[in-house]
């Protein structure tokens, strides 16, 4: 490939999930007392409280590609735990007054949540294995059964229905470019180009093996497919947003520095500095005219901030309590998810001189008691989209928050065969990533019927022993990070009827969509 020359890679998924335990047992070491002091304020019992803080951290270790804000994450998952072994909730960040403190043993609690990982990794290979041989042992079951009731009708004149496998035609040419880009956390761009950040590895001293991870901006050419710069970023990761011909990065700065800066798309260079009157700045998303942030809000929440992309002008759209994340920028609205678990928004009314931002929320079952950062959110064609729990995806008019339709695995996934777990949305359609079984690979779904159109497979394995997880959509192209790769899939090699409606050719010896 051309460009390919330019590449610097991670050395595959060993390293990845090395600098991953590295960096968590920094962070366990720094967080660890404090969370159990703080889950013992709610449960009264110092055991529990370090069984609790423990499974936060395998949460984390779990999720660790999909976590933006480590520390923020622990905490939530900390009291998302401390509520289901029966304590209180809360947010408070330091010991309450009068309350005993503890004299946490971090090297046992350390011990203890290896052993948690280690049975978890465990498990989770027994049970692929079982899913293997309960999915083959279905496959024949459900052949069996077609074949056995075709023609066949029941007292009413019609043939009774069965459970059929079917699986959408598969196109792998649509994967037209393969980067050697290991790392990569997170994709924009527009139909000429793309910018992705990735993390790239350092030479690390014995001192400090745990700081073994800086960041890099690297921008494509999509008509070339080349590599045409890179800019080193830091140890702190930055969010990217671009449009209208202009790409934004965050900073680890405060307003003094500037919170956001402003690149030349063609060179990298900066050409524009933002000073938000805020706390630094962790998501940036543009769409229609608009650029938004979400900013650090004292003394505690998420400050939501819309700019103006010429001018740099900002205005502060409201303030969130609690963390946020997965911003989305809609007409006249802006989107996120509030702690993990809870879409959120702000609307744009008023007359162009009196502009106000009215706070709406989304209701969706699906969004609710999950796993924190496990769901994902997207915006297409005046609908935000929400995937939730048990492979429920919402459609929720991005103006008023209602949920206007729901699709579940009878839609997409008729025998509840994998687990599809994370979405994007771009052209009308759904593109969902399966987490590598029986289907590895990224399933294209129609927003209309909610039917699949179409998969793209991905080798079983392309991420280690962790499933992929992150799916990106740019103007035309879908982007997929493996553990070496960064794979885009181009929307038009998939084909459409000339009515508009999916194509759900059927391939009898392919294995089933997950």
């Amino acid at each position: 490939m051309a460009g390919s020359d330019d590449i610097i890679t991670l050395g595959g998924a060993r390293k990845s999930a090395r600098e991953r335990d590295e960096r968590i047992e920094e962070l366990f070491h720094a967080e660890y007392p404090r969370l159990v002091q703080l889950a013992f304020e709610r449960l009264g019992d110092a055991d529990l409280a370090g069984q609790v803080v423990a499974r936060a951290f395998l949460t984390l270790w779990q999720r660790w590609r999909r976590v933006s804000d480590p520390r923020g994450y622990l905490q939530l998952a900390m009291t998302s735990q401390v509520r289901e072994a029966g304590g209180r909730g809360g947010s408070q960040d330091g010991a309450g007054v009068g309350a005993e403190l503890l004299e946490v043993d971090t090297a046992t609690g350390w011990r203890e949540f290896e052993e948690l990982r280690a049975r978890g990794s465990a498990l989770r290979r027994r049970n692929l294995q079982a899913l293997a041989a309960v999915a083959a042992v279905a496959a024949v079951a459900v052949g069996f059964l077609t074949l056995a009731n075709r023609g066949r009708a029941d007292h009413g004149g019609r043939a009774p229905r069965q459970p059929v496998a079917v699986s959408p035609a598969r196109y792998p040419a649509a994967i037209v470019a393969r980067y050697d880009l290991s790392g990569v956390i997170s994709v924009v761009g527009d139909s000429g180009r793309a910018w992705a950040i990735r993390q790239v590895p350092k030479a690390s001293s014995i001192e400090q093996p745990a700081f073994a991870t800086t960041y890099q901006l690297v921008a494509i050419d999509l008509r070339t497919n080349e590599v045409l710069y890179r800019i080193k970023l830091g140890g702190e990761p930055e969010a990217v947003a671009a449009g209208g011909g202009r790409v934004w990065l965050t900073t680890p700065l405060g307003e003094g520095g500037g919170q956001i800066i402003r690149i030349d798309p063609a060179t990298g260079r900066t050409v524009q500095k933002l000073h938000l009157r805020a706390g630094r700045c962790s998501q940036l998303s543009f769409g229609f005219g608009r650029l938004y942030a979400a900013c650090t809000a004292w003394p505690v929440g998420t400050g939501i901030w819309t700019i103006n992309p010429a001018s740099g002008r900002a205005w502060l759209v409201g303030t969130v309590r609690g963390f946020t994340a997965r911003l989305i920028a809609a007409p006249d609205a802006v989107w996120y998810v509030r702690d993990y678990m809870r879409i959120r928004g702000f609307w744009r009314t008023g007359s162009p001189i009196a502009v106000r931002w009215e706070p709406v929320a989304a209701h969706t079952p699906a969004y609710y008691g999950i796993s924190p950062g496990s769901a994902d959110l997207a915006y297409d064609l005046g609908s935000i989209w929400a995937l939730g729990s048990q492979e429920r995806t919402a459609r929720i008019d991005a103006m008023n928050g209602k949920v206007v339709r729901t699709f579940t695995f009878r839609n997409y996934d008729p025998t509840r065969a994998g687990g599809l777990d994370f979405l994007t949305a771009s052209g009308g359609w759904l593109w969902i990533l399966d987490n590598g079984y029986p289907f590895s690979g990224v399933l294209r779904v129609s927003e209309e019927t909610g039917l699949p159109a179409g998969g793209v497979p991905i080798p079983p394995g392309s991420c280690g022993q962790a499933p992929c997880s992150l799916i990106f959509a740019t103007p035309g192209s879908i982007w997929v990070p493996t553990a070496e790769l960064l794979l885009r899939i181009d929307q038009s090699a998939l084909p459409v009827a000339p009515t508009g409606q999916p194509v759900n050719h059927l391939d009898a010896d392919s294995s089933l969509p997950g």
